[in-house]
Order: C-alpha cells, then structure tokens, then sequence
C-alpha cells in the first residue's frame, strides 16, 4: 500500500496507532506545494469554485489584543490572543465565522483551503505562525472540529516563542501552518467518524459555515493526540490568527454546493436520457 494513496484521516490514525503501518509521518513545509498528504495550494489554483463571501458577526468574537472590528473590505480581522492569567482563568479564544455564495461539499482529495499571512523564519521549513482550529457546520450551531497534530516541543530562532519560527512539517490540519500566499488544505472525509456527521447533524454535503478558533500558543491548547499545541506566543499589538475576506485570500472553496439550478438541469437531464433510452427499448420492440 502506498502511503500517498491513504486518506488524510488513515494518516492521521496512523499517528493514533503508532505501528499499524508506519509512525511519524512528516507533513508539508510552508510552501511545499508537492506533498502527498497536505501540499500549501497557491490562491491562484484554478481548482477554487467559490470564496467565503461573509463574516458572521453574531458567530464571531475576538479575544483581546484582537480586531475590535470586524473588516470586509480587504483588511485584517486579528482573532486576538491569550495572555497566561487569561487562559489560567478559562478566557475563550478569539474565533471568526464565515460563510459562502453556495457552501462547501465532499468531493474528491482536498475539499477547501484556510489562507493566512505567516512568513518563513529563519528558513524552511520553520514558519512564523499563528494557528488556529478549524470547524465546519451545515446549521451555524453544531460544529464538527477537524482532528489536528502538532507535535513542535521549541522553536528556532533567537528572539523567543513570541517571534521564532516553528517547524510546519510536524503540524497537520491546523490553519496557518502555510506561508502567506499558500492555503492550507482541508478534506472533509477526515470529519467521517465525527459524532456530529454520525449523527446527521452535520452534513459534510452541505457546510455552511466555518468557524476559525485561535490558539494561544503557549501549549495550553492541545492536538487531537493530547500534544501541547506552541505557536507565536505572546504576541504583541493585534495578535493571534490573522483572517482576511476576498477573492486570493481567506477561505476557498473547491467543492462547493452545486447551485440550484445545476441540480434542476442534472435532473431535467438524467430525465431525458431515461426517455431515450425507453425510447430506444421501445422501438426495438416494435421491431421485432
């Protein structure tokens, strides 16, 4: 069996189980665009049908040292961050809602891409990041988290956690993990066994919204596996997750919800192509 013929969520058990085939899988760097598992995709990639059009404000809130504002037109919106005392006393993280002109469906591989404003540093495959959870939901209430690994235990660099890089090749289903430019991808399939998708309370289908849930990197927060999640920590001025609305940057979409009106012409046509074949049937019938 080869490795890059696994879906991302077998990968992910492999790491849960160490021993079913192989252990520590390496994930992609901030601009590696080649990886079997995760590659960055440039917000050029033809394969966007559709961007996240909207920020829902009643599902939206920053932490502090966040936004205090939500922007649509073409800036920031800062997700804020977490000093220790706040964490210490349970403060929640920033997190951003957004929408989309159709919604996201599972397709094929990679369902959509989360693009943030990280830069290399010192060099690849260490990125300056600020990572965040992703969440997806069909109703705007239930949200089905996606499974994570971050396995980084320091940084490289000499000015400290709050300006050093970390290394993205041991980071997996984490938005921000991929440099400015590059989204990181996301495949529904790996949300299957989630008891929200089980249930039939999300339907990966039809995804409506997607929350993104800032981490305060100090490893308070963990990953899927119990490991303490680091990233840029504590970050000065407007700080934690960085979001940006439009076209290029944000969120694409590669599967999207087929519009109405494609469903209406997908049916009229299979429709059609019954009547010819009864057609057919029935001429060969009188034929004969």
């Amino acid at each position: 069996m080869k490795l890059r013929t696994l879906s991302r969520a077998a990968a992910l058990g492999l790491l849960v189980f160490p021993g079913t085939l192989c252990a520590g899988l390496i994930y992609s760097g901030p601009t590696d665009t080649n990886h079997p598992i995760d590659p960055a995709i440039p917000s050029s990639d033809a394969r966007f049908a559709e961007w996240a059009n909207e920020i829902d404000a009643s599902r939206t809130a920053f932490a502090p040292r966040g936004s205090t504002t939500i922007n649509v037109s073409g800036g920031f919106n800062s997700l804020g961050d977490l000093n220790a005392a706040e964490i210490a006393a349970g403060a929640t993280p920033g997190y951003l809602t957004v929408t989309f002109p159709s919604g996201i469906r599972n397709g094929q591989g990679h369902d959509f891409a989360v693009f943030e404003n990280g830069f290399v540093f010192p060099s690849d495959p260490f990125l300056l990041a600020e990572l965040a959870f992703v969440e997806v939901s069909t109703d705007g209430t239930s949200f089905a988290r996606f499974p994570s690994i971050s396995t980084n235990t320091t940084w490289a660099g000499t000015f400290g956690q709050s300006f050093g890089g970390f290394d993205t090749t041991n980071i997996h289903n984490l938005a921000g993990k991929h440099a400015a430019g590059y989204g990181t991808p996301f495949d529904l399939d790996d949300l299957v066994n989630d008891p929200l998708v089980l249930g039939g309370t999300v339907d990966l289908a039809n995804i409506q919204y997607l929350r993104l849930v800032d981490i305060p990197g100090n490893g308070a927060f963990l990953d899927s596996l119990g490991n303490p999640i680091l990233d840029a920590w504590l970050t000065s001025g407007t700080g934690g997750f960085d979001f940006r609305l439009g076209v290029g940057t944000g969120v694409g979409v590669i599967h999207a919800v087929p519009e109405p009106a494609a469903i209406v012409s997908l049916i009229i046509g299979t429709l059609c192509l019954l009547e010819r074949k009864r057609r057919i049937r029935g001429g060969a019938r009188d034929r004969a």
